[in-house]
């Protein structure tokens, strides 16, 4: 099977003389061989030595072929002439055959190189071309996988009996961000209500500070009094016992001011409207020595307020209720007043 790839330029070379040289070889042969038959025919003429004067007869004949050779040497040496005219005419139309066979080859060449290039260029076009393709054939490949696995996967999901159609859950989606837009809703509403119990706690945190102040004065207030009570019956005793010694006599027994019953001795009895009151804010004297004196009350902590001076005037031993705020996030403050 004969190849048909381009041939390098030794063999293409090559290829042109071989195929000139036979077809072009035989004018310049025809010329060689003419031109070298005329020398052979004058080195010979003149290599040939005179002859001896012949006799009379021979005389006779030599003088009548000399006179008839001039006429066929003339003819001769036309007939030579123009074979050699023609020969080196033959051997111009080759030579200018040669020369257009040249110019042809050249524009031939000129035409086989824009060829070539041409061809080399589609070539390049060609492999470019196919590994775009190849890319994109790379690519199809994989579509085609994840589609295969996308509609594997899609059947999977939709041959399964459990779920429901594409309708009903985007009907169940829309709930669900209905739902969703109604908590942010209420959580808002939740911050709201969580910001106006921190202001209502504020002010519950102020009226408890303020009626513990007043309870202190109150306490201070009573203590102050109780004092004076203690100094007043002190001054009476010693009052009493001088008397006794030369003066006027007093009365047996502990006959001095009547004193209502349920107060200590000496002390001065606490109102009637004080006693009776069970949540009033004024509690009796006795349950005042309960403080604990921790004055101080640091905000964000929690605050205990004991009321077991109202609970002594009552004697019932019941806690006061405590005051809860809740925080939607699940932090709470507690105040037990």
């Amino acid at each position: 099977m004969s190849s048909w790839e381009l041939l390098n330029d030794a063999e293409e070379n090559e290829l042109h003389k071989s195929r000139l040289l036979n077809i072009e070889e035989k004018p310049l042969k025809r010329i060689t061989k003419r031109l070298a038959a005329i020398s052979t025919i004058i080195a010979t003429k003149a290599a040939q030595q005179p002859t001896p004067p012949p006799d009379a007869g021979t005389a006779d004949a030599n003088a009548a072929s000399a006179s008839t050779d001039p006429g066929a040497l003339y003819r001769e040496r036309a007939l030579l002439r123009e074979d050699l005219a023609l020969d080196f005419a033959a051997f111009d139309s080759s030579i200018a055959r040669l020369q257009f066979l040249l110019d042809a080859n050249e524009r031939e060449r000129a035409r086989y190189a824009a060829d070539q290039q041409r061809i080399l260029d589609e070539c390049q076009a060609v492999r470019d071309n196919n590994a775009a393709l190849r890319a994109r054939l790379d690519v199809a490949r994989g579509t085609l996988r994840q589609r295969k696995e996308f509609d594997r996967l899609a059947d999977d999901i939709t041959n399964k009996s459990m779920l429901r159609p594409r309708d009903d859950q985007r009907v169940a989606l829309q709930k669900l961000e209905e739902e969703c837009a109604g908590l942010e809703r209420e959580s808002e509403t939740y911050n709201d209500t969580w910001g106006e119990r921190k202001e209502q706690f504020a002010r519950i945190m102020d009226e408890a500070m303020r009626l513990r102040r007043q309870i202190r004065d109150e306490k201070e207030e009573v203590e102050r009094r109780e004092g004076m009570n203690e100094d007043g019956e002190e001054d009476g005793e010693v009052s009493r016992a001088g008397g006794s010694r030369g003066t006027t006599p007093r009365p047996e027994g502990d006959a001095g001011t009547p004193r209502p019953n349920g107060t200590s001795g000496g002390r001065t009895p606490a109102p009637e409207s004080q006693a009776e009151e069970g949540h009033g804010l004024k509690p009796r004297p006795e349950g005042l020595g309960n403080d604990d004196g921790d004055d101080d009350i640091e905000e964000g902590e929690d605050v205990e307020m004991d009321d077991s001076r109202q609970t002594n005037a009552h004697n019932s031993g019941a806690d006061t209720p405590q005051i809860t705020v809740a925080a939607p996030g699940g932090d709470s403050m507690e105040v037990d007043s």
